[in-house]
């Protein structure tokens, strides 16, 4: 029977190689991640190739607007800010990888070595992981779709700037889809670990209850401890990896929160301007107006889902919290070696509380997620304003 999320994986391990973004390699069978002169040289000489196609882009002076044929200018100051951060964001991650390759590499393997102490987290993610390739896989090919539209209307320099935009986009969503995937696996192995931690919460609160206390109880109740200290050592990995994961990809983060920020509110007003002026006045073909609106809805759905996966991570991490809440509700005191494994993983997580921020400036939270998008919808409609004032 064919494994899609195997060959989904493997598609994606392969597409990093040929796009340069991954400058090491790494075996999942051994769990063993190493550096080889192929892939090094491959991926120094694509990044280079990237460098030098966006150097000539900007000094070429070519059209940013390749979708509207008529557009305002305010059209293309909105076009130039997006282009321009999508890739800033690119060149900052291709570069990132390289200064950051021994922690990505040391982080390769922590998720290798994860999985293996818990394979049955494959069946949790696998919609996760189908979902996200379906998504990234449309969003690039819609892409590629708009430009090869807009091909027979460039010139050289045009081109070389279509090249540039289409193969940061492609780093992008890559780095993004790599940060998911890893977050889909913590997210995977804290639910496995809640699920160990509540049969431990039962069963200890059924011990607590027993009157007579014989060697059955003290040898059940070791047991427990140590299930208990086995739980409370996955947790600290999954909250190093979580820190191993911000300061990877820290830059990168804060460079797609504000590509994502800016982009909504740039996609925001442009659908505005398709609906005022009409596809006919910009000169926008019906099937271009088309492929667009569903980039645009697959831009969203990303972005949803992305943010959704993150705060996954933390939603669950609170019912570990509330699970071990529950030590309170025993009838009794248990075997000291239990009660210590418990007052331990309750230090553990008192001393070091799990946070998710980017680079350590923006929290994310619900409350901080919800006042993103109410400062999104009020910026959208500031620049709307403004188009209907002065255009």
């Amino acid at each position: 029977m064919v494994d899609w999320v195997v060959l989904l994986l493997k598609a994606v391990h392969i597409y990093c190689y040929l796009i340069g973004l991954s400058n090491f390699e790494y075996d999942c069978r051994t769990g063993r991640v190493f550096t080889s002169w192929r892939c090094t040289i491959y991926a120094f000489m694509a990044n280079i190739l990237i460098l030098i196609t966006t150097i000539y882009h900007f000094t070429a002076h070519s059209n940013n607007n390749l979708i509207f044929q008529s557009a305002n200018k305010l059209h293309e100051y909105v076009i130039i800010v997006m282009s321009g951060l999508k890739i800033v964001a690119g060149l900052i991650t291709v570069l990132n990888r390289w200064l950051q390759r021994g922690q990505m590499m040391k982080l390769v393997k922590d998720v290798i070595r994860l999985y293996m102490i818990n394979p049955q987290s494959k069946s949790m993610i696998r919609w996760g992981v189908i979902l996200k390739a379906f998504i990234s896989f449309a969003m690039d090919l819609f892409q590629v779709r708009l430009s090869v539209d807009a091909l027979e209307r460039l010139g050289t320099a045009d081109m070389m700037g279509l090249f540039v935009k289409l193969c940061v986009s492609f780093i992008m969503n890559l780095a993004i889809s790599q940060h998911f995937l890893v977050m889909l696996l913590i997210r995977a192995q804290y639910r496995i670990i809640n699920a160990k931690l509540r049969k431990v919460i039962e069963e200890s609160r059924n011990l607590s209850f027993l009157q007579h206390r014989n060697g059955g109880f003290m040898t059940r109740c070791c047991y427990l401890s140590d299930q208990l200290e086995d739980i409370g050592e996955v947790q600290s990995k999954l909250q190093s990896m979580v820190g191993q994961l911000g300061e990877v990809f820290g830059m990168q983060g804060l460079m797609a929160y504000s590509g994502y920020y800016l982009s909504i509110v740039g996609t925001s007003y442009m659908s505005y301007s398709i609906y005022k002026y009409g596809p006919q006045n910009l000169k926008l073909s019906p099937k271009t107006s088309i492929i667009a609106c569903i980039w645009i809805t697959l831009f969203y759905l990303d972005a949803f889902v992305n943010c959704n996966n993150i705060l996954c991570v933390l939603d669950h991490h609170k019912d570990f919290l509330g699970l071990l809440e529950e030590r309170t509700v025993f009838a009794s005191s248990l075997d000291i070696r239990l009660e210590k494994s418990f007052e331990s993983l309750q230090l553990q997580l008192a001393r070091n509380p799990l946070k998710i921020n980017i680079m350590g400036m923006f929290p994310i939270t619900r409350g901080s997620t919800a006042a993103m998008c109410a400062s999104i919808i009020v910026n959208s409609i500031f620049l709307i304003q403004f188009d209907m004032e002065f255009f």
